[in-house]
């Protein structure tokens, strides 16, 4: 597993762990039958599902989706898809784009 996948997955477990763990108080369910845990759950999946922000080594921010989408963030903000090709994280971690996702390698 290359860095990339390693720090993406480290970030998950982070996100998982710190919202799993955020609140002391039990999570109200939101429907009779959901149980606590469920709505735990629930909430850690869409906390991994958040996209991960990055820089490469030109100082383009760029930001990658759970669904692999990978995006250029422009100075104004706006995103576009990011060009095919090789990039280069500010970490020396490469990765290849191909039609705006991330391909695996």
């Amino acid at each position: 597993m290359n860095k990339f996948l390693s720090l993406l997955a480290v970030a998950g477990v982070v996100a998982i762990s710190s919202s799993a763990f955020a609140e002391d108080k039990v999570a109200t369910p939101t429907a009779p039958h959901t149980s606590t845990a469920t709505a735990k759950a629930s909430e850690a999946s869409k906390e991994a599902a958040k996209p991960v922000a990055a820089e490469l080594q030109d100082g383009s921010k760029i930001e990658i989706a759970s669904d692999s989408t990978v995006s250029v963030i422009e100075k104004d903000g706006s995103k576009t898809a990011a060009p095919d090709g090789v990039h280069t994280l500010k970490d020396g971690v490469t990765f290849t784009v191909k039609n705006g996702k991330r391909v695996a390698q």
